[in-house]
């Protein structure tokens, strides 16, 4: 009699423990799904957006044809800047790999940054010859490292995200039949341990 109680209550315990794990498990993959992978895909996305987004305009710049045409097109590139965005990503960032990738972002954000003052200032003195040149030469060259970098975010984050939805699917498709067959142990246990009960006398 006994041992009968002693399985039952241990496999009491292993259903609680097995719900507990899994339900622990869910919420903090679920938690880091809403606080860090979604956040900073959408910062990097946007940020990788904005990027492009600039890169046209002075392209187009490049053919404007008045002074006031090429400064209202400096001043809405500098209002579509991206440190807020980068800003936003580094409250995602916990792995050190993340961290890693975000410094080399940043020092290529740097060097381009200087890259395209030095373009404006070109356009604002009107040497577009030197600025097509400097455009189509080291500040491409400049744009790509950036652009690689702020990539390599973008897919860290993707993995990421694909990893820990494959957590919580595993999860979320497993943990109720792993309960549903412990509940239905524990009820086998419970109706042997009530007919042993009966058949000895109750006593």
């Amino acid at each position: 009699m006994l041992s009968f109680a002693s399985a039952a209550l241990a496999i009491f315990l292993l259903v609680a423990g097995a719900g507990w794990y899994s339900v622990r498990e869910l919420h903090k993959t679920s938690v880091k799904l809403a606080t860090e992978t979604l956040p900073g895909l959408m910062s990097a996305g946007l940020a990788e957006q904005r990027m492009n987004q600039n890169r046209f305009l002075m392209r187009q710049m490049l053919g404007a044809q008045t002074a006031a045409r090429r400064a209202q097109m400096i001043e809405q590139i500098k209002t579509n800047r991206m440190e807020g965005l980068w800003q936003d990503y580094t409250n995602t960032m916990v792995e050190t790999v993340d961290r890693e990738h975000y410094q080399i972002m940043m020092q290529a954000r740097s060097n381009y940054a200087q890259g395209c003052q030095s373009f404006f200032d070109l356009m604002l003195m009107a040497k577009t010859n030197e600025a097509a040149a400097l455009f189509w030469g080291d500040l491409s060259k400049a744009y790509q490292d950036y652009n690689t970098a702020a990539r390599a975010l973008f897919d860290y984050k993707s993995q990421q995200g694909i990893a820990r939805a494959r957590t919580v699917l595993v999860t979320t498709t497993y943990s109720p039949w792993l309960i549903a067959g412990l509940c239905v142990l524990m009820f086998v246990f419970g109706l042997l341990l009530g007919v042993r009960f009966l058949l000895s006398g109750g006593g």
